[in-house]
């Protein structure tokens, strides 16, 4: 062998040791969360930059346990559920809790509450839609209106209304999936352009919506029938493994700290509304 060869060799074999090297810290960090972008729960750029209410939670965990080490990876939503259905060693800072897709995961006790999915839409939709279908509105009718044209983003699912799209509105002419970066605010513009009549999201995006693009805008939210009385549990999940059971442990001891931080309770009221359900 060459010593050029001998120096590529000694240089490979030192990349491999340095490559697991790394990730085997990792892998003992102490809590590492896997944060995505998409306002208002995480935050990455623009006037209310790591202002979410999720980096709010994660910041607020890391001041009630110094003791441990934090580590945030910035991955895109399904990338991060991916590598915890694999079980690697990961916690999601804002999930609904115990919600029937990622039901595997170990969640902490809630953390937070919120309102469901309702409808975003103009304000004329918006009087056309409760004319017809009354307030709240009776979704599994107007989802077979052909005269209305959907949207979603392609990473968004709906709970118990996915059926509802998908045996009456999905591989219509009148539905539309929406991807790329920030799709659920993008689509926002285009209800507000009329390219589309309406989605399904929570208030607070179109609360972040008129924060930050278009504080004019003319959008309504509009309760849905199906979801009167519903009220979301927000929670931490990490990964079905001893690992992530030790995480939800370390995370449970501060929950109560955490629901009476006022940072954390402060950037809640900004984006959910002081009127939002509370957690006991």
């Amino acid at each position: 062998m060459t010593f050029n060869k001998q120096l590529v060799a000694l240089y490979t074999a030192l990349s491999i040791v340095a490559l697991f090297s790394s990730s085997s810290l990792a892998e003992h960090e102490d809590i590492i969360w896997g944060v995505n972008s998409s306002p208002p729960f995480h935050i990455f750029d623009g006037k209310y930059e790591e202002q979410g209410f999720c980096d709010a939670l994660v910041s607020s965990f890391q001041r009630q346990l110094p003791e441990l080490s934090h580590k945030v990876r910035k991955l895109p939503s399904r990338r991060i559920t991916m590598l915890m259905k694999k079980n690697k060693n990961l916690c999601f800072p804002c999930l609904i809790k115990g919600a029937s897709y990622n039901s595997e995961f170990n969640y902490t006790e809630t953390t937070h509450r919120y309102q469901p999915h309702g409808i975003i839409t103009r304000a004329d939709t918006a009087a056309r839609i409760i004319g017809k279908y009354g307030q709240p509105v009776d979704f599994s009718s107007l989802v077979q209106d052909s005269n209305l044209r959907f949207a979603q983003p392609a990473e968004r699912r709906y709970g118990r209304l996915q059926p509802l799209l998908e045996e009456h509105l999905i591989d219509s002419d009148n539905f539309s999936f929406i991807s790329g970066d920030n799709a659920h605010i993008n689509l926002l513009t285009m209800i507000v352009n009329k390219r589309i009549d309406y989605t399904i999201d929570y208030e607070m995006i179109m609360t972040y919506y008129n924060e930050t693009e278009f504080k004019n805008s003319g959008l309504v939210f509009l309760p849905i029938e199906e979801y009167e009385g519903v009220v979301i549990e927000g929670a931490v999940g990490c990964s079905n493994n001893e690992w992530g059971r030790k995480a939800v442990r370390h995370l449970n001891e501060v929950i109560n700290e955490l629901k009476a931080d006022p940072d954390f309770q402060k950037s809640l009221d900004q984006w959910l509304g002081t009127s939002r359900p509370m957690v006991d």
